[in-house]
């Protein structure tokens, strides 16, 4: 179930990834380049026959990737073959993905039919999830698969450990791992039963994470001096912030408390409570922008808008929710740092200039 979910995610990171490139390109195809060397593309069919220098990222009914890419491509259709050698990782997801050349780091991919031809050569890992899973090429590092069936072909070979989730398998696999073999065969009906769980989780995940996009692109949109201001705050002082959203988290709902009990203060009690649900739901907007200002700046050592980094901040954050115990503290961390934040833009605002 661990590695379905981890394939679903590479999906979601996919999609989200392609959707700022793919807005109102339905209708005819388009390829843009960066000043670093990047491609993004969208469109019915897509044919890549030109070398791109940075990464590739496409989505689309049919891609191929003829020419050769200098560092990742990411991918999302119907249909994808990769024919050129990428020097970085592939993450793709679609109803069928061939890789018939090198890679020069990982393939992770989730798809109906997925196939490394004989041709091909993985220098990294790889992480498949599908229905069908066709292996024919060789790979220097481990496997990690989950599909229903396995098939491998004469020139397949794994050098390192495989981990592998089928129902059906060949027999000979043994001899085509040059490191140790981990097999869990499940029978169909427990994974059906197994998927039904797993589907509802997924598409409750999903949810959150639109709802979080929704919010947080929305709210940049509107309000970016507000969102990129607290996140410069939280910049400056996280620790300062995390306090006093702390302090303020405990003290606006005693003070609410005390009003309420008042005779005059009810009505003022009511807008306080009010005010600080507005506030923790787009308290972790902030961090989230934050995040993937960080990620895009310090990582990826590449520049984009705001709302580019909060769609990677906010992905980035719903997978880390997903982790037991850890994603909660997190989640608490960022909505003390993000309250405290606001607070201290509220409060700047308010004092008198001059």
């Amino acid at each position: 179930m661990e590695k379905k979910l981890t394939l679903s995610l590479i999906l979601l990171i996919i999609i989200f990834a392609a959707l700022p490139y793919s807005a109102g390109a339905a209708n005819e195809n388009f390829l843009k380049y960066t000043s670093s060397g990047n491609a993004f593309g969208a469109g019915e069919v897509l044919q890549i026959d030109q070398d791109i220098q940075g990464d590739l990222v496409l989505a689309g009914s049919q891609i191929e990737v003829n020419g050769n890419t200098g560092g990742n491509f990411l991918g999302a259709g119907g249909e994808i073959i990769v024919n050129g050698n990428i020097s970085g990782n592939i993450i793709a997801a679609g109803g069928s993905i061939r890789v018939n050349g090198n890679v020069g780091g990982d393939v992770a991919a989730i798809g109906g039919q997925i196939v490394l031809s004989r041709d091909s050569v993985v220098k990294g890992d790889i992480l498949l999830g599908g229905g069908e899973v066709t292996l024919n090429g060789i790979v220097d590092g481990n496997g990690d698969i989950s599909t229903g069936t396995l098939k491998t072909g004469d020139d397949f070979e794994l050098k390192g450990n495989l981990a592998l989730q089928a129902n059906n398998y060949p027999p000979n696999l043994n001899d085509k791992v040059g490191g140790n073999l981990n097999i869990t065969q499940v029978n169909a009906k427990e994974e059906q039963h197994e998927g039904v769980f797993e589907g509802f989780s997924i598409f409750f995940f999903i949810l959150r994470l639109l709802a979080s996009l929704a919010l947080g692109l929305v709210l940049i949109y509107l309000f970016p001096g507000f969102v990129g201001g607290v996140a410069e705050l939280v910049k400056d002082s996280p620790l300062k912030a995390g306090l006093l959203g702390f302090l303020t988290l405990i003290f606006l709902p005693v003070l609410s408390i005390i009003l309420l009990i008042t005779f005059f203060g009810w009505s003022l009690s009511i807008l306080i409570i009010l005010l600080l649900i507005l506030a923790l739901l787009i308290a972790t907007v902030p961090v989230k922008l934050l995040a993937g200002e960080i990620i895009y700046n310090k990582i990826l050592k590449k520049e984009a808008g705001k709302l580019m980094y909060y769609l990677v901040g906010a992905v980035l954050f719903a997978i880390v929710y997903e982790i037991p115990f850890l994603g909660g503290l997190i989640r608490f961390i960022a909505l003390i740092i993000g309250l405290g934040a606001i607070v201290v833009w509220l409060a700047t605002r308010a004092r008198p200039t001059g």
